[in-house]
């Protein structure tokens, strides 16, 4: 059966355990300091998928602490969470809270909005040709691959911040929606090439028709909560594949203040 994904609108979620495995073999108990991988009926944990990094956090209930440290999805629907019983232990017919690290989840959903933007950007600034063929995002960072034959020029990249930095601090909203995939390709929404989709999508939208994308994955409700965005390097990955890294957030002063040491330690 499914695990219900209950992160689009809950961070923390009471949950039944399915399932406890220890090195693959299903167990009863699970003691502390053991690696597990757990199965809730519920969950609140996003699992790694479409560029974005999996959930962290902690899934508690009586007599024990278990640290969710990844989340997996070996089969559509199925969410298996690699977790360390810090505290206690763990029975396989347990009723818990599952419980997602807040700080960590929204500095990624910063940076996974970025995302968007900055395909919107691309587009702005060299064309509808720059098309994503990849991307990956966790707190406070992103990598973005596009299609593009030359390396971009300083002016170039430049205005790529700036498109997105001013879409940040215009606070636009960002909008979800669940309908049929004929129906938002109508609308002209992008998907990533290769990637397989249902009958039934999510479209993730900022600024009407200027970023509408398949998405299903987690985004802050307006852009300004990304705080700012800083393009860290662009190179070729691969022939005609370019690649853009950046960081967002709470990241650019970190960024910063490296750079200042940096500065003073040259001097």
């Amino acid at each position: 059966g499914d695990t219900h994904f209950t992160g689009y609108d809950e961070l923390s979620t009471e949950s039944a355990v399915r399932g406890v495995l220890r090195a693959g073999t299903r167990v009863d108990v699970a003691e502390q300091g053991e690696e597990v991988e757990i199965v809730l009926d519920a969950t609140p944990f996003y699992a790694e998928a479409g560029g974005q990094a999996a959930d962290t956090g902690l899934i508690t209930g009586d007599g024990f602490v278990v640290e969710v440290l990844d989340v997996q999805a070996p089969m559509k629907g199925l969410s298996v969470h690699r977790a360390i019983v810090r505290e206690g232990e763990l029975p396989a017919n347990a009723t818990v809270l599952a419980a997602v690290d807040r700080a960590r989840r929204h500095a990624g959903e910063e940076a996974h909005t970025a995302t968007h933007l900055v395909h919107a950007a691309l587009h702005d600034v060299l064309g509808p040709e720059a098309l994503q063929s990849g991307s990956f995002n966790k707190a406070g960072y992103l990598r973005f691959d596009f299609t593009w034959a030359d390396a971009m020029s300083g002016s170039a990249r430049s205005e790529v911040e700036e498109v997105v930095n001013l879409a940040i601090d215009r606070d636009v909203d960002v909008l979800t929606r669940v309908m049929k995939k004929d129906e938002a390709q109508l609308l002209g929404a992008t998907s990533l090439f290769g990637e397989k989709y249902g009958d039934t999508v999510r479209v993730v939208e900022i600024d009407g028709a200027w970023s509408r994308e398949f998405c299903g994955g987690t985004h802050v409700k307006n852009t300004a909560q990304i705080g700012g965005f800083k393009i860290d390097s662009e190179s070729s990955v691969a022939a005609g594949i370019r690649r853009i890294e950046a960081v967002t957030g709470r990241n650019l002063l970190v960024r910063a203040n490296l750079q200042e040491a940096m500065l003073h330690t040259v001097a």
